[in-house]
């Protein structure tokens, strides 16, 4: 019987020796050949077609919800500076208001400094009087986000007693007590009462409303100075307001 040695000795001789062709047959032999597997075009376009649809149901979803939480998330900062204008009112004994530059979407906390005859902006720990350029106001303001302005679009009825036809609140009085273009102010009393800020008499039209062109969210305050946020839908054709 031959020996193992002898077999490898006939299968070598049985080989090319040298040569490409020889080294080939080797390779061959020892190691077969590979069946390599992958994707073809078409299933890779199924595949890019079935992302683009998906992303064309999920894109103006999520879009939907982002501009949504944007704009109430800038009724919700309005309306707490407002509550926190009726309690500097009161605790200052003194006028505070949230001044509202329309054009510049921007909003700001002021307090009447009695001292100095002038308007003051609450972050300002030095009470420095506020001056007013192109009705923006100096100091630190809050902006709106991007996408929101103040307005309420083509919506004509607000939603409670005070605010029967819609309309933001009455302009802001600069420290000389001239009224300033673009603005809109809700103006309270030392005893936290909204007010009038040309006759001091209590009212219910202070309201500051803003809109992404999809929802129109608001802010109303009551002849009490009870706080109220809305939010409705800009088509006019839907004319339900709706707390928040």
């Amino acid at each position: 019987m031959p020996s193992y040695q002898s077999e490898r000795h006939l299968e070598a001789r049985a080989l090319p020796s040298s040569g490409i062709f020889g080294r080939k047959q080797m390779n061959l032999k020892l190691f077969p050949e590979r069946i390599e597997r992958g994707f073809t075009l078409i299933e890779t376009m199924i595949v890019v077609m079935i992302a683009m649809v998906l992303a064309g149901f999920a894109i103006p979803k999520y879009l939907t919800i982002r501009n949504s939480l944007r704009i109430g998330g800038d009724i919700r900062s309005i309306a707490g500076l407002t509550a926190q204008a009726k309690l500097r009112a009161a605790s200052d004994f003194t006028h505070a208001r949230v001044y509202a530059n329309l054009n510049g979407n921007a909003f700001q906390l002021q307090v009447w400094n009695k001292a100095g005859g002038c308007w003051v902006a609450d972050s300002d720990p030095t009470n420095t009087c506020i001056t007013y350029t192109s009705s923006a106001p100096s100091g630190t303001v809050t902006n709106l986000s991007q996408g929101d302005s103040f307005g309420f679009g083509a919506l004509t009825a607000g939603p409670t007693p005070g605010q029967t036809t819609i309309g933001q609140a009455a302009q802001c009085l600069d420290n000389s007590g001239t009224a300033i273009a673009n603005t809109a102010c809700i103006v309270f009393n030392s005893r936290g009462i909204p007010i009038d800020a040309i006759t001091l008499a209590p009212l219910a039209t202070g309201a500051l409303y803003s809109t992404n062109g999809t929802l129109v969210d608001g802010v109303t305050v009551s002849a009490t100075g009870s706080l109220q946020t809305w939010s409705a839908s800009a088509d006019t054709s839907q004319t339900n307001w709706y707390a928040q």
